[in-house]
């Protein structure tokens, strides 16, 4: 509007009446235009972000160059294998410590019963129940626990041991087909070891 003014003062002499009416109304048209798209206009919603948050382009400012794109560093690949290897080894430690406190309580588990069984074999009075604890729900499940673990370990070695003979049973069969080799002799054969 200031323009406007200071343009029809300055252009009056020049000018005449009826050519600034026509001007008058087209801006004053233009500004009720204008303040109707407002909403619609991206800049108003730009002024409602706080200028710290405006990504804006001043043309003051110099613009940020872009970085051109970095290569893959070899040195990842070593770093995530180091990360597993690390992660892995500090689980085996922590299997590794958690078998030996299993193994050592189950030790002295089996200790405390040889010792009631002894005790028993020599004619000494025992209070078993005391001793093992029955009546106690938590000392019961421990023991239950305990004997479920040793039934593992036995089926296991004696799968394993089952294992181990059925391949030298299978290597001795397959030994004696081949001609002109003797079929090695078993250590568990009738002879004897030597």
């Amino acid at each position: 509007m200031y323009r406007l003014s200071l343009q029809r003062g300055l252009l009056s002499p020049i000018l005449s009446q009826t050519t600034t009416a026509p001007l008058l109304r087209a801006s004053l048209t233009l500004t009720t235009a204008r303040a109707s798209s407002t909403v619609a206009d991206t800049g108003f919603w730009k002024s409602m972000v706080p200028k710290a948050l405006r990504k804006e382009e001043r043309p003051g400012l110099r613009q940020k160059q872009v970085a051109p794109k970095k290569e893959w560093n070899p040195a990842t690949f070593f770093i995530c294998i180091f990360l597993f290897i690390g992660s892995m080894s500090i689980q085996m430690i922590a299997l590794r410590k958690d078998y030996e406190a299993f193994s050592r309580q189950s030790d002295a588990r089996i200790g405390l019963l040889r010792e009631v069984v002894e005790k028993l074999q020599n004619g000494e009075e025992v209070d078993v129940e005391k001793v093992l604890g029955t009546g106690d729900p938590e000392r019961e499940k421990e023991w239950d626990e305990v004997l479920k673990e040793i039934e593992r370990e036995e089926a296991t070695r004696k799968k394993q041991a089952e294992a181990a003979a059925a391949a030298q049973v299978k290597a001795t069969a397959e030994a004696a087909q081949k001609p002109g080799r003797p079929a090695p002799k078993s250590a568990l054969s009738s002879q004897g070891f030597f």
